[in-house]
């Protein structure tokens, strides 16, 4: 393994701050995450989309408006063009006709029925499958058409193999004959069809890819891309002031308030993604409503979101993005007020002691509060929310981890998807539509979905499964104002901010708009130097 220090500090040596955009001989992306492995099938770490959209394609994949738009299909299913059958219940896809895998093998519809077995798999150690399971069968007629058969009409099905956390293409010849595709090592310059094959990991530093002089969308115009893992923030800082590195992708508040005024452009767009608590509830204080709103005004969520995250991104306290139509813009945040935490904790039977924390039956009132290890702005977050609730009675134990091993599947010991945790401050990354069945349905529960804070709720799981099962626009609407209602009611989670995602990179790099929805690296073939 390469030292991740003597590594960086050997960067530092080869540049200087005012000539290394000049000569770079190929591109150096820093990210704050390492993934621990490369396998697209288990991932669970937002890293994990950013390997997938350089290495893997899907059927379609996300621009940076939020658009569904073709990938290794000619077009996105619609009524209108037919790729949406009269009852819904038939996808159509017509794949591209020039794609081939990194090995020369050309891609075909067979390769998109094994992914779906592959992705289905019960012995798979994957965080979550469920956007697959009203999938019946893929049928392939042809090499170049792939029929996704549903049991009902389910709009959120359009986006299963949109790349990334919705899934990828995967290649049958090289794969079909793995006994346990867990174990599969997917550092091979062969597996993929994207727009870069991965040549090199040096675990603990930094991954080499090169561009796929068969892509089939054309040559990519950067030969080489490396990826630096700097998840120290001072020293991610220390890289964006002295031009070691390129492009820093996805950047934390803190890291992008510390390097202001580096040479580098910085871009900015509403991320599809979310800071929140994540109350479990299936166990302890916590599954007590009550217990979960004295939180919620135990704490200021105006301060937190001008002095932890510094005003960036923007606010909304459920889970769908406030720059959507999908947002009801009618909810508000629970307003700062420690005298309604502390009539609501008392009125659930935990009163204050003589040391100043609340306590029922001689018990304390302490939580285990998680969140990533070395994610300065979350840690932040944490420390501010640690101290509000200690002031209305309640004590925390703070049990942080890496991101590889506080959202590793429950199989592998993760800790959020195994329930070890009373409160998680996480992050979650959506897809386009709007479902979040994968989150509330009482039926995602893990290891089948991310109903990570286990909220079994009969109304709420219903209001999902309908409002899936149309691809009506104005009904989808109703449904999900309803079920933002509940969500702000009932708290299985809080949202903080939804996050910009944030990337600085050198004035010469052309290209980089950040994605909504998935990865920076969704339409990396077209970047370029000038």
């Amino acid at each position: 393994m390469i030292d991740r220090a003597a590594f960086f500090i050997g960067c530092l040596a080869l540049v200087s701050s005012s000539a290394s955009y000049a000569a770079t001989p190929e591109l150096r992306v820093a990210l704050a995450e390492e993934p621990d492995s490369v396998n697209p099938l288990t991932g669970t770490l937002v890293v994990d989309n950013d390997i997938s959209a350089l290495v893997y394609d899907g059927l379609t994949r996300f621009d940076d408006r939020r658009n569904q738009i073709p990938d290794l299909a000619e077009a996105v299913p619609t009524l209108k063009n037919g790729g949406i059958s009269a009852d819904g219940k038939v996808l159509t896809y017509h794949l591209v006709r020039n794609a081939r895998w990194h090995d020369g093998v050309p891609v075909t519809s067979r390769d998109v029925a094994f992914s779906l077995a592959a992705y289905r798999n019960p012995k798979l150690n994957a965080g979550s499958n469920s956007h697959f399971d009203n999938i019946v069968r893929i049928e392939t007629p042809d090499k170049r058409t792939v029929r996704i058969v549903l049991t009902r009409p389910w709009a959120p099905a359009l986006t299963a193999f949109a790349g990334g956390s919705n899934g990828v293409v995967l290649p049958e010849h090289l794969l079909s004959a793995k006994a346990d595709l867990n174990r599969v090592d997917f550092v091979d310059p062969e597996f993929g069809s994207g727009p870069y094959s991965l040549t090199a990991w040096h675990r603990g530093s930094d991954m080499t890819f090169a561009a796929n002089p068969s892509y089939f969308r054309g040559v990519p115009h950067i030969a080489r891309i490396r990826l630096v893992f700097l998840e120290n923030g001072n020293t991610m800082v220390t890289a964006i002031r002295s031009g070691a590195i390129d492009l820093a992708d996805n950047v934390s508040v803190s890291t992008y308030e510390a390097a202001r005024g580096a040479p580098l452009k910085t871009e900015m767009n509403a991320r599809s993604s979310w800071d929140h608590l994540t109350f479990n509830t299936s166990k302890g204080p916590l599954a007590d409503v009550r217990v979960r709103r004295a939180l919620c005004y135990g704490f200021d969520a105006d301060r937190i979101f001008t002095t932890i995250y510094h005003g960036l991104g923007v606010r909304g306290p459920v889970a769908e993005n406030p720059r959507t139509s999908w947002y009801d813009s009618q909810l508000h945040y629970y307003a700062y007020s420690p005298s309604k935490a502390a009539a609501l904790l008392d009125a659930a039977g935990w009163h204050l002691g003589s040391d100043g924390l609340r306590e029922r039956d001689g018990r304390p009132l302490s939580l285990t509060f998680v969140t990533t290890a070395g994610n300065q702005t979350r840690e932040q977050a944490q420390i501010f929310l640690q101290s509000s609730w200690q002031q209305i009675g309640i004590g925390t134990i703070i049990k942080n981890a890496p991101a590889a091993v506080l959202y590793a599947p429950a199989s592998s010991g993760g800790l959020v998807y195994s329930g070890k945790f009373d409160v998680a401050l996480n992050g979650i990354v959506s897809a386009a539509d709007p479902s979040l069945w994968d989150i509330n349905s009482s039926d995602a529960v893990p290891p089948k979905g991310q109903n990570l804070s286990w909220f079994a709720d009969p109304e709420l799981t219903s209001l999902e499964n309908r409002a899936a099962s149309t691809y009506d626009v104005a009904s989808r609407k109703r449904l999900y104002d309803h079920i933002q209602e509940i969500e702000l009611s009932d708290l299985p989670y809080y949202v903080l901010r939804w996050n910009e995602i944030i990337s600085m990179h050198a004035p010469r790099l052309h290209g980089v708009h950040p994605s909504m929805t998935e990865s920076t690296f969704w339409n990396v073939a077209s970047w370029s130097w000038n």
